[in-house]
């Protein structure tokens, strides 16, 4: 298997674009990497069958696909909200003197890719690359909530509701009811649910595309989270990634309520 994968690299890396849309034949592939030509053309088969590759009806001739675009604008996006975001989630750490999160979705899960951490002696800090299910924890529910509803509902259907990886028993009719409320707020809070005695406040981040594509998230100890302070903080979270959904082209209001 891995021998195949080496050779649909290949492939993929000889279409790269040079200056110009770049086409070759079956023929100049297997030539060009001294392959047999059936064997270029099942793995060219299989590329273009998942929109890795594109044949011209003209010539005959194949290109990179649309695939290859979507998922170099994935890597792309997610880069720049890193870089975006920074100085924003420095500020807003500065202003509620707590630890602040930036997380996106892989799959069914958020995924912590920045941090900020607490001044403060008692701070959180969990590590970069903390992959949690979409419905735990305030920075990927929020995530969740405003993902688009064909997609939310499949990732529901997916999730294992009997066996939950949380400090709290948590139902998927519960879940459901938090999404409603974290949509009609615009901002999510949890406590106690991925690390005992912590306290979580999302806010969703967009995109130029008007679809969410991560979170930051304000989180220290509970006994610091008091009602005044949640609500202050959520606040700042708000406003915080609506700037930085602002910097990276959004425009408007999130269309999946």
């Amino acid at each position: 298997m891995s021998g195949v994968i080496t050779k649909a690299i290949q492939i993929l890396d000889l279409l790269v674009p040079q200056g110009t849309e770049k086409e070759m034949s079956v023929t100049e592939i297997g030539k060009e990497l001294n392959m047999p030509v059936q064997s270029v053309h099942r793995l060219l088969s299989s590329l273009a069958e998942h929109g890795f590759v594109a044949q011209n009806t003209s010539n005959k001739k194949y290109k990179l696909g649309l695939s290859i675009m979507k998922y170099g604008f994935l890597m792309w996006d997610s880069l720049m909200l890193r870089s975006v975001a920074r100085p924003f989630m420095e500020e807003l750490s500065q202003r509620t003197k707590e630890t602040v999160y930036l997380s996106v979705r892989e799959n069914a899960e958020g995924v912590y890719i920045d941090s900020v951490d607490s001044p403060q002696i008692l701070k959180i800090s969990e590590p970069i690359g903390l992959r949690l299910p979409l419905f735990n924890g305030a920075s990927n529910r929020v995530i969740l909530a405003f993902l688009q509803p064909a997609l939310r509902q499949t990732l529901m259907d997916s999730f294992v509701w009997d066996d939950v990886p949380s400090l709290k028993p948590l139902t998927r009719s519960y879940i459901e009811q938090e999404l409603k409320t974290i949509r009609d707020n615009g901002y999510a809070v949890t406590a106690g649910e991925a690390t005992e005695g912590t306290t979580g406040i999302g806010a969703p981040i967009f995109s130029y595309e008007n679809t969410v594509i991560g979170s930051i998230n304000v989180a220290g100890p509970s006994i610091r989270f008091g009602e005044e302070q949640v609500e202050k903080y959520a606040g700042l979270a708000k406003k915080y990634a609506g700037l930085i959904s602002g910097e990276l082209g959004f425009r408007g209001r999130s269309r999946y309520q």
